[in-house]
């Protein structure tokens, strides 16, 4: 995730070995709700919201679309010039 907000360098750093840990060790196929690597990435969506709320800051709408997605990776958009070609 690129947004920092409130996270400190000892739980990025934490927060980066758990999540290759279980991508490398972790169990091959969960459902969705019980998926470890979406569960970090939803606790992890909840601070950084948590943190622009009391700045008084908002949140980016990709920050905020895990959450609502259950942890799922944000989907990338395409720019307009970045069009494939036909």
């Amino acid at each position: 995730m690129r947004d920092n907000t409130g996270l400190g360098l000892g739980y990025r750093f934490a927060w980066r070995l758990e999540y290759i840990g279980v991508s490398c060790f972790g169990p091959a196929q969960h459902m969705p709700a019980t998926d470890p690597k979406r569960r970090l990435r939803r606790e992890r969506a909840a601070r950084v919201i948590a943190a622009h709320e009391a700045r008084g800051t908002e949140a980016p709408e990709w920050v905020r679309q895990i959450v609502e997605t259950g942890g799922d990776a944000p989907v990338k958009q395409r720019r307009a010039g970045n069009a494939p070609a036909a």
